[in-house]
């Protein structure tokens, strides 16, 4: 009976003794994948700190995006502009009296001033032929200029010498303004910006040809132009200047 006993009591306590050890292993597994989830969750808060860090550098970088591309469209759009320097009224266009097989075009020429006032005295103009020239001086100024808005150099300029056409030749055309003189449109006194476009225009041809004293007064171009227009009776044009290019004639 004694054996019996002890063969039970060994069982009991190999069995205590096992659970013991299972219950041991299970507590270290436990703390084991404790550690990991942890560590697991450690990584993942540590990632979600990057990306969030990375989420303020990328919205960041996208407001200096934005602020770049509006800067840009204001650039891009400041070299478009397009200002009104003249207006061509055709008055009347008939026979030559000398040669009824010929036009005559009489035209009212009126300019404008940067602000798109009028300036100056109209002037009335008779021509035979209906292919009107109009003769210019263009001063065009480095992009950088046109694009800050510059008040010196923030627009192209421009000088009307005298207006020709098909039928009369350039050297007998009718002069406008005065080659070497200061454009009515930007003569506001004798400041230090009116002498500075002053010297442009009575060096005019100097500059021309020496681009580098050209560039050193911030000078892209300098240059003639003549467009033309084949005009209609009754009909008025608008004379254009882009800001960073040149003439363009439009029937209004």
């Amino acid at each position: 009976m004694y054996r019996a006993v002890l063969i039970v009591l060994m069982f009991t306590m190999t069995g205590v003794a096992g659970w013991f050890t299972y219950n041991q292993q299970q507590h270290v597994r436990d703390a084991v994948e404790l550690e990991s989830a942890k560590a697991e969750i450690g990584k993942l808060t540590g990632a979600l700190t990057a990306t969030k860090e990375q989420l303020v550098q990328t919205e960041a970088d996208l407001a200096v995006s934005e602020r770049e591309v509006q800067e840009l469209t204001v650039r891009l759009a400041l070299l478009k502009i397009d200002h009104r320097v003249a207006r061509i009224e055709v008055v009347k266009q008939e026979p030559s009296r000398d040669d009824p097989t010929k036009l005559v075009t009489t035209v009212r020429f009126l300019e404008f001033d940067r602000t798109g006032e009028r300036t100056g005295p109209e002037q009335e103009i008779e021509i035979e032929g209906t292919r009107l020239y109009l003769e210019t001086l263009v001063i065009k100024f480095d992009d950088q200029y046109v694009e800050a808005g510059e008040f010196l150099r923030g627009t192209s300029l421009c000088l009307f010498n005298r207006v020709f056409s098909e039928s009369v030749a350039p050297e007998d055309g009718v002069e406008i303004d005065q080659p070497g003189t200061h454009p009515t449109p930007y003569f506001e006194g004798d400041t230090a910006d009116e002498l500075y476009h002053t010297e442009l225009w009575t060096q005019f041809w100097e500059y021309a040809n020496d681009p580098e004293a050209a560039a050193a007064k911030g000078v892209r171009a300098i240059h003639g132009e003549a467009p033309f227009m084949e005009v209609r009776p009754g009909k008025s044009y608008r004379v254009e200047l882009r800001s960073s290019g040149g003439l363009s004639i439009q029937p209004e």
